[in-house]
C-alpha cells in the first residue's frame, strides 16, 4: 500500500511541477500593469524564473547535490561519455527536421518561429532562458520526475520522449502534417532520456540539452 502512494505522490509532484513550468510566468506577470517597459518585463521574467528554480531546487536538492559533485569532478570524461548518444538523436533530429522542412510543410515548427522572435526582441534574456532555465527544468521533469514514475526502461524512455516533445509543439502546430514535428523533437527526448538511465546522473542531460540549445541560439544569432 505505501509503495502505491508513494506512486500516486510522485505522479502528483510532477503533475503540480509541469503545470508550474507551464503557467507560473504567465500567472505571475498577469498581477502587473500591461503597460510596463520592456527592461521591466524582463526583469518580471527573469524573476518568475527564478522562483521557479528555486522551487525545483527545493524538491530535487538532494539528486541535484550529488549528481553536480559526481558529475564535475570528472567534467570532460562524463560529457564526453554522453555526448556520442547527443550525436545520434541529433543526426535523427536534422534528418526528420530537412523532410518535414523540404518535403511536407516547407517551415518550421511554430514553436521554432516563436523561440527566434523572441530572441530578436529579448536577445539576453532568451541566452538565459534557452541556455539554464530550459535545460533546468525541463530535464528535472521530464527526466528526473518521469524516471520516478515509471520502472521499466523502454516505457520510460518512450514516454519521457514523447512528453518532451509534446510540449514543444504548440497549438498552432495541431494538424496532421505539423504534428511530425513530434519526430524531431522525440528524437531529441529519447536520446535525452536514454542518457540518464544510462548515466543516472542528471547532469549528464542539462549539460547536453544546455550544449544544444546554446548552439542552436548562437547559429540562429550569427546567421540572422
Amino acid at each position: 500500500m505505501q509503495a502505491i502512494e508513494k506512486k500516486i505522490f510522485t505522479i502528483l509532484k510532477v503533475f503540480i511541477l509541469l503545470v508550474l513550468l507551464l503557467m507560473f510566468k504567465q500567472t505571475f506577470i498577469s498581477y502587473f500593469p500591461n503597460n510596463l517597459s520592456t527592461i521591466s518585463k524582463v526583469i518580471l521574467f527573469v524573476i518568475s524564473d527564478l522562483i521557479v528554480l528555486a522551487i525545483l531546487f527545493i524538491v530535487y536538492r538532494k539528486t541535484l547535490i550529488k549528481d553536480f559533485k559526481n558529475y564535475f569532478k570528472d567534467f570532460l570524461n562524463n560529457f564526453e561519455q554522453s555526448f556520442k548518444y547527443y550525436l545520434v538523436g541529433l543526426i535523427i533530429m536534422i534528418i526528420s527536421n530537412l523532410i518535414i522542412v523540404v518535403f511536407i510543410n516547407n517551415k518550421i515548427a511554430s514553436n521554432e518561429e516563436s523561440v527566434r522572435s523572441l530572441i530578436d526582441i529579448l536577445p539576453l534574456y532568451m541566452i538565459f532562458s534557452v541556455s539554464i532555465f530550459a535545460p533546468l527544468t525541463e530535464e528535472l521533469i521530464f527526466r528526473k520526475g518521469i524516471r520516478e514514475i515509471f520502472n521499466n526502461k523502454y516505457l520510460y524512455i518512450i514516454i519521457s520522449g514523447i512528453f518532451f516533445a509534446s510540449m514543444h509543439v504548440t497549438s498552432e502546430d495541431l494538424g496532421i502534417n505539423t504534428l511530425l514535428y513530434l519526430i524531431p523533437y522525440s528524437s531529441l527526448g529519447i536520446t535525452f532520456a536514454y542518457t540518464y538511465y544510462k548515466t543516472n546522473n542528471i547532469f549528464s542531460t542539462i549539460m547536453l540539452h544546455s550544449f544544444h540549445n546554446t548552439m542552436a541560439i548562437i547559429i540562429y544569432i550569427i546567421g540572422g
